[in-house]
């Protein structure tokens, strides 16, 4: 009895054992296995991270590099200090030069010539050159005694300068008159030459002070041209040239000057001449709301012939002068830097 159960007990044994034994192996492989290595892990992840850190960023392209180039605007160009362009000029102004008197025994000839805005008049000939700097307007000619050659035919080219806009310039030139004939004067030394003249139009009349005057210069009359102020002495005397329908073609004496006006603005003998007071002060005066007609004047010194326009959303001006002519009134004004006269029917209140 007990060697049979010293004989199970043994083969209990073996068994458990059997069972056992992967266990014990699998227990063995673990114990022989290293734990992983902590420290170098975290000093490898640490030097890939600083080797990430400094490594230099790609090279970008030379497109994604480029800035682009920003062309300035003319407005830009114009702050930063350029000279400013002129506008462009708009129809030219009126030029013209009157009939010379040819063949003559003079050594010089007085040179009429009419420029609106003109800054500079130069005259040349076979004799040289002679130029005249000023300011001149249709209303202002101005007279130019110009040297001539000693038995010789002068041929004479006028040039003009026009300010058109402030500091803004251009020039033109001619070398007929405002007939249309050759500016050629023929001096000799030989005496007693007879001048080529045309004699004046018998009769003498007279223009009214603030009559307003069309077609300087022209053949016929056009009330749609521009229109000029007569702004010169009321004695001054003028030739009627011709007559057509409700207008009167005058002519100054000497000729420089022709223009149409109406026939009820020409008179056989002189009007009064218009009153004048300066205002102290230039006191300030209101425009009544709509389009102003205003023509050009100049005091204390006035011009001959005053450019007129319409102007719009003016508002203020100040006084200068006024002018009683019968029973109209009228006022020197200065707005936009010019003096114009304007009516008083276009003032909210006259000043005292």
């Amino acid at each position: 009895m007990p060697e049979r159960f010293a004989r199970l007990a043994g083969l209990a044994l073996i068994v458990v054992l059997i069972l056992a034994l992967p266990l014990l192996i699998s227990l063995f492989a673990a114990l022989q296995t290293k734990p992983p290595a902590r420290t170098p892990t975290a000093q490898t992840a640490i030097a890939q991270t600083t080797a990430t850190r400094s490594r230099p960023p790609p090279s970008p392209s030379p497109a994604a590099t480029r800035t682009p180039s920003r062309t300035p605007s003319p407005t830009n160009t114009a702050l930063a200090g350029a000279t400013p362009t002129c506008p462009n000029p708009a129809t030219p102004e009126p030029f013209w030069v009157d009939p010379v008197v040819s063949p003559t025994n003079l050594l010089s000839q007085k040179i009429s010539v009419t420029l609106g805005r003109g800054r500079e008049i130069s005259i040349a000939n076979e004799a040289g050159t002679i130029t005249q700097r000023g300011e001149f307007s249709v209303a202002q000619p101005v007279v130019i005694e110009a040297p001539l050659r000693p038995n010789a035919t002068n041929h004479l080219v006028v040039s003009g300068k026009v300010e058109y806009a402030p500091g803004c310039f251009y020039t033109l030139s001619t070398q007929i008159d405002r007939l249309g004939n050759p500016l050629v004067i023929v001096q000799s030394s030989a005496g007693n030459l007879t001048p080529s003249v045309t004699a004046p139009a018998p009769g003498t009349v007279y223009l009214k002070p603030f009559s307003q005057v069309v077609g300087l210069g022209q053949d016929t009359p056009n009330a749609s041209d521009k229109i000029w102020l007569y702004e010169a002495n009321a004695d001054a005397p003028f030739q009627i040239l011709a007559r057509q329908g409700a207008f009167t073609r005058l002519a100054s004496q000497g000729g420089a000057l022709n223009f149409w006006t109406l026939n009820d603005n020409v008179v056989t003998t002189p009007m009064p001449e218009p009153k004048y007071e300066m205002l102290i002060g230039e006191p300030q005066v209101d425009f009544v709301p709509g389009t102003i007609f205003a023509c050009e004047g100049r005091a204390p010194r006035g011009l001959i012939l005053g450019a007129c326009a319409e102007f719009q959303n003016l508002v203020t001006a100040q006084a200068i002068q006024r002018a009683t002519v019968e029973t109209s009134v009228l006022y020197l004004v200065r707005f936009d830097f010019q003096t114009y006269w304007v009516s008083a029917h276009v003032l909210k209140n006259e000043p005292p």
